[in-house]
């Protein structure tokens, strides 16, 4: 069957010579000027090439030849000599996107500062976050050329990049190949093992549970993780069983499964295992590594808490916590981007722990969601925002329920309880008692005391015996939350002083005060 190549040249995934020149011609005045040919002469110093040559390069079903590596290999080792040899070629790129002759003794100045050109370089660098070839140190860098107005450089790097180091063609079959490689590779996991698991998965239905506890016990690293988490999210019996996930997970991890290895020492941290001793922890820290070095990323947060809150066997050192959270977030690890916010807010740099909160949230967490909701409806750290406070709120209530912050609810029921003219939020008490309820069930302190007032003043209304039987509810339920303190006691207190202070009624054989 003939390999199908992947075209570098109509998506953002690729930064690729053939990427380069549609940006050209989409940022262009004039599209006809904007050939491909002429392009790649201008680049190469060369007058003239084959249109069907040209066109293969740039959709990538053929790599850029050798004669022409060799000639940007060449202008490297000149460029290590003399950074301004590429002036005159970007010039006329920039002459071709504006339409207009620039003539300058200061091309580096012109380039730094042109604005087709800030766009030109801006989709190159967006580019190349997307592109899994372009490395991290290739990505950080542009990152600083492109902050700093250095263009011209982020242009040359750009164009080392896609003439000489990017590979292509690229055949689907072999980057799913080469995925699956680079997954197993430093591992004892075969790709055989992978198939076999990835076929129960797909095909099988009713037998699917028999047959992967079957394959687990067997030695299928995938299987025994799979089960693994299954029991520790509660998903076999309706409860976690540490101890059997831990089962699972050990053989799993015997093969360098890095989420295995990640998911035994989480479990020791988290005292699910253990004692949190010291030695459980030490045992924690030792597996965080080996997931560590086999590229698991959450394992790169907690051992970030590792080193900020000082636990054995290591020494409390922030600088290093911080370098851990920050290599989670190069790989847009949702936790460590509130860690490190929480670590920005305590050094008093708000608008650095916004701007994490603000990260995490748009990857959907739901804590940092309902945290960046009050910075809005508040307007701490930000300008006050109600549209958006309302919007991230929700977003909070989106998330998975295992990591859900309830206390989104509660802001949401704050809100609907009396409506928001400014936001066009209608009244609608019968949702925010549902969203205080959720809250309420949920440990979220505020709620409870909320349904209490409104037990309250609903049984004022009405008289309905029904709404006592509330009042009761909430009030044990707010004095058994780990969160009661003298001032909701008193609130408390206060209120069923009021309600039985009003004649007729008589609550004292109900309630205690």
């Amino acid at each position: 069957m003939k390999k199908e190549f992947i075209r570098m040249n109509s998506n953002d995934v690729h930064l690729s010579l053939g990427n380069l020149f549609r940006l050209v011609k989409e940022l262009s005045k004039n599209k006809s000027s904007a050939l491909q040919t002429e392009l790649f002469c201008d680049l190469f110093e060369i007058d003239e090439i084959n249109d069907t040559t040209v066109n293969n390069y740039c959709v990538g079903c053929r790599g850029i030849g050798n004669d022409y590596k060799q000639i940007f290999l060449n202008k490297q080792k000149r460029y290590e000599k003399d950074n301004t040899i590429f002036e005159d070629t970007i010039i006329n790129i920039l002459n071709i996107i504006d339409g207009h002759v620039y003539i300058t003794d200061d091309k580096k100045e012109l380039i730094n500062n042109n604005d087709s050109m800030k766009s030109l370089c801006k989709k190159l660098y967006n580019i190349s976050k997307n592109d899994k070839t372009v490395s991290n140190d290739l990505v950080s860098k542009l990152n600083v050329l492109f902050k700093t107005n250095q263009l011209y450089d982020f242009f040359v790097e750009v164009l080392f990049f896609i003439i000489l180091q990017k590979k292509q063609p690229l055949y689907e079959s072999d980057l799913k190949k080469e995925l699956i490689e680079n997954i197993l590779n430093d591992t004892y996991l075969s790709s055989s093992g992978l198939q076999e698991y990835l076929t129960l998965k797909l095909r099988e239905s009713i037998n699917f549970d028999f047959n992967l506890k079957r394959i687990a016990l067997e030695g299928n690293a995938y299987a025994c993780y799979e089960i693994g988490s299954n029991e520790y999210c509660g998903y076999v019996t309706g409860k976690p069983r540490y101890e059997e996930a831990y089962k699972y997970f050990k053989i799993a991890a015997s093969y360098n499964h890095a989420g295995a290895l990640y998911m035994l020492g989480n479990m020791f941290y988290k005292g699910y295992l253990g004692n949190q001793t010291n030695e459980d922890l030490e045992t924690a820290y030792n597996y965080l590594l080996q997931a560590r070095d086999l590229g698991n990323i959450a394992a790169l947060n907690v051992l970030g808490v590792f080193y900020l809150r000082g636990l054995y066997p290591v020494k409390k050192d922030e600088k290093e916590a911080i370098k851990y959270f920050n290599k989670a977030i190069a790989n847009n690890y949702a936790y460590s981007y509130n860690n490190l916010g929480k670590i920005h807010e305590n050094n008093k740099e708000y608008q650095e722990a916004f701007n994490c909160y603000l990260s995490s949230a748009n990857l959907g967490e739901s804590w940092a969601c309902n945290k960046v909701g009050e910075c809005y409806r508040n307007g701490t750290y930000t300008d006050k925002d109600l549209f958006a406070a309302f919007e991230y709120y929700n977003k909070a209530i989106e998330s998975n329920h295992r990591t859900l912050d309830y206390n989104a609810y509660y802001n949401l029921a704050n809100i609907y309880i009396n409506g928001n003219a400014e936001i066009n939020i209608t009244k609608d008490e019968e949702k925010a008692i549902e969203y205080y309820e959720i809250a309420s069930e949920n440990n979220i302190i505020n709620a409870s005391v909320a349904l209490f007032f409104i037990s309250v003043d609903k049984y004022l209304k009405t008289r309905d015996n029904r709404y006592l039987e509330k009042i009761n509810h909430y009030k044990n339920k707010i004095e058994i939350n780990s969160n009661y303190n003298n001032a909701i006691k008193e609130q408390i207190e206060t209120k069923l002083k009021e309600l039985n202070s009003k004649k007729g009624i008589d609550i004292s054989l109900i309630i205690n005060i």
